[in-house]
């Protein structure tokens, strides 16, 4: 009888630099990732942030935006802090931002948030800190998980 087992590929960084200083209530692209090559099982989300000074919901919140063919992406802010059409994002979780000036992970799983894998991925971030981020030190990264039988 063949095991399956899952393999979690190379993380694979991001842009980060657009979320340099970036101020609160404020969404902004981290990347597109394409899985036409990979067909993976799932995807990991890796968001690295340092807050300066938060308050009141202390978080960045993490969306995707997907799309079949890599230019028609499904609708939702991809910039600056017009919240109209967020319902549209993919919610994929939160990185809790509850220490000041310390950087703060999560890891966030692709199939458990949408419950499929998207030919196309956008990733998106909103900073609901309540204040600006630190100037840099920001991360963002993906790995796909792809299954192996022997």
């Amino acid at each position: 009888m063949a095991v399956i087992t899952a393999i979690a590929g190379t993380r694979t960084t991001l842009t980060t630099s657009a979320l340099n200083s970036l101020a609160a209530s404020t969404y902004v692209s981290a990347g597109t990732i394409d899985l036409t090559a990979t067909d993976p099982l799932d995807v990991l989300v890796e968001v690295a942030v340092t807050p300066v000074t938060t308050s009141g919901n202390k978080q960045l919140v993490v969306f995707a935006r997907v799309s079949l063919d890599g230019t028609n992406f499904t609708t939702g802010p991809v910039s600056g802090s017009t919240a109209t059409d967020e319902p549209n994002l993919k919610f994929l979780g939160t990185v809790p931002l509850n220490t000041n000036s310390t950087l703060q992970r999560n890891t966030l799983s692709v199939m458990s948030s949408l419950g499929y894998i998207p030919a196309h991925l956008q990733i998106v971030v909103k900073n609901d800190s309540g204040a600006a981020l630190a100037a840099s030190g920001h991360a963002v990264h993906y790995s796909t998980v792809v299954g192996d039988a022997t």
